[in-house]
Formats: C-alpha cells, structure tokens, sequence
C-alpha cells in the first residue's frame, strides 16, 4: 500500500514539474503526429497561422516555457515571435532535413520529433554585426594570397569570349540598392531580347565555361569586392534583383531578408542551388535569420569549401 502511494505521488510530482508548453499547428492531415503530452504539459494547441494578438493573450494567462511550431517558418511573423520574446516564451521549429546543418546544440528531440531552438540572432545587434564584420575582414585578408590571383586568372580565361566582369543590381540591407559584381556566365547581351529572366539549369544563354564557374560557385568570387565594401556579408541570404523581388512580395514575410546583410553563402545557397524555388530560399533565409551566430557564419562557410572541392552536386 505504502509502496502504491509513492508510486503514484511520484508520477504526480513529475507531472506538476513538466514544462508547459503551446502548440502551434495545422488542422488537417497535414500535421505531424507527436508524443508530446507525453513529455509536456501541453496547455493549448493553436492553429497555424496564429493570430498574433490571440497568441499574447495565451501567453499571458498560461505563462508556458516554449512555444512549439509544427510548421514550417514562413508561418511566423516577427509580432509572434515579438509576443513570445515579451512574455520570456523560447520559440522551437519542428526540423526539416536542410536545419541539420546548424547542428548542435540549436537542435533538440521531443515528442519523437526533432526540434530547433530559434533565438533573437546574436549577430543581429550592433555588438554583434560588429564582430561578423570583423569576421568578414579578417577571413578577407587571410584568404587574399589565394583569391587574388584566382580571380586574375579566371578573369583573364573569361575574357577570351568578352568582358570578364558584370555588375547587377542587387537588393541590399534595409531594401538598399547596390551593384553586385560577378563573373560573366552567359553569352553577351544575353537579356537583350527577354529582360530580366531566372536562370533555368539548363539554360542556353550560359557559356561552356560558365556552366562551370557556375556548378563550382567560382562565379560568385568577384562578390568579395562587395563583402570589402560593407555591401554584403561573407554568409547571409542570396542578394536577388529588385525586378524579381517585386513579385516575391506575395510572400509572407518575405522583407525580413532586408534586415541583415545579404550573404555570398548561406544555407538556401548550400542545398537548394540555382534550382531552389522561392519558397525553398525563403524558408532557408528565415532559417538563418533566426539562428544566426558566429559559430553558425563558421559551420556554413566550412561547408561551403567542402563544396567547392565536390563540385557542388545540387547545382
């Protein structure tokens, strides 16, 4: 009897001391089964997308420790995560296979799914961006002795069938305006007749040697002039023409990529390619927004060298 008792206090105590938790999820089939009352106090579940004053009325009353996101990252706003920030509520994404590139320890387990932690991004305040930028030069300076004079090679090969160099206009931070600088990969007057139009992988405007530089990412080594320039950062989101982002803006939350630097490498630059659809970069950008850090800036650009010797595969 006395054995029974403790038993069941013990389960009780356990119960009381489970964080609670809000859900916030799709209400269809879509929904990926959890276990997660299992592991929490799971206080109310919510669907997706969450009205943004309902949510910090919630956290008001419940007071929880996390809020779960069962979506993807485009179905929270920066006032959700604004609220969750006010309340002292932590904000976790279910992981998709593309964030196991932040590695650990942003990465967690509940409820038999993978989780990531999101945070306020170290890099984002003005003690932070000044020590990516430091970053930026530093890793400019040390690599100068090699780059340099790939860049005049390369430079020199191009030139055969042209000029070598192009510059573009770009969308910068804070929806700025500047010039990108890149290596020439299409044939001359290439967007004469069509205008501004997105690369296809197999496009026929691109030149043999293009489709190279391009497949080895070498094309985008003339952008470290924009990088010395303060325009873009060594890793952030894809700088994409403003004719194009004209029509992006239907996505949700599509200009919070003009908050930070944009970036010659990235994750959406990493695992999607030239190929990725919007929604696909977006999803990455949004990623990278929240969970950025030096030691995440050093994990993508490691990556990006191992992909530079494979060739890039994902074209």
């Amino acid at each position: 009897m006395f054995d029974r008792h403790e038993q069941t206090t013990t389960r009780s105590d356990q119960h009381r001391r489970r964080a609670r938790v809000v859900v916030l999820e799709a209400n269809d089939a879509t929904t990926t089964p959890d276990r997660l009352d299992e592991e929490f106090d799971v206080a109310v579940r919510l669907p997706v997308p969450a009205c943004a004053e309902e949510l910090a009325t919630v956290l008001a009353s419940l007071r929880p420790r996390l809020l779960l996101l069962k979506h993807s990252l485009e179905s929270i706003d920066d006032r959700i995560i604004t609220s969750c920030m006010s309340a002292g509520v932590e904000i976790m994404v279910l992981a998709r296979p593309v964030y196991g590139l932040l590695r650990a320890p942003a990465m967690a387990r509940f409820g038999g799914l993978p989780w990531i932690r999101l945070g306020s991004g170290g890099a984002g305040r003005p003690r932070g961006e000044r020590l990516k930028r430091f970053f930026d030069l530093s890793v400019l300076l040390l690599s100068a002795a090699v780059v340099i004079p790939l860049i005049a090679v390369i430079a020199a090969v191009v030139s055969f069938t042209g000029p070598p160099f192009y510059l573009q206009q770009r969308v910068g931070t804070g929806g700025r305006l500047f010039r990108v600088v890149k290596f020439r990969t299409m044939r001359v007057g290439a967007e004469q007749a069509t205008g501004p139009v997105l690369a296809l992988p197999d496009d026929v405007r691109i030149t043999r040697l293009g489709r190279w530089l391009r497949r080895s990412r070498l094309d985008e080594l003339p952008q470290l002039w924009n990088v010395l320039r303060g325009e873009m950062s060594l890793v952030g989101p894809r700088p994409e023409r403003p004719e194009f982002i004209a029509g992006f803006g239907r996505l949700p939350d599509y200009d919070l990529r003009h908050l930070i630097r944009p970036g010659l490498t990235g994750i959406a630059q990493l695992t999607g390619g030239y190929a990725a659809t919007v929604e696909d970069k977006l999803r990455c950008d949004l990623l990278y927004l929240n969970c950025r850090s030096m030691r995440v800036d050093l994990t993508l650009l490691l990556l990006t060298v191992v992909e530079l010797f494979r060739g890039f595969p994902r074209g």
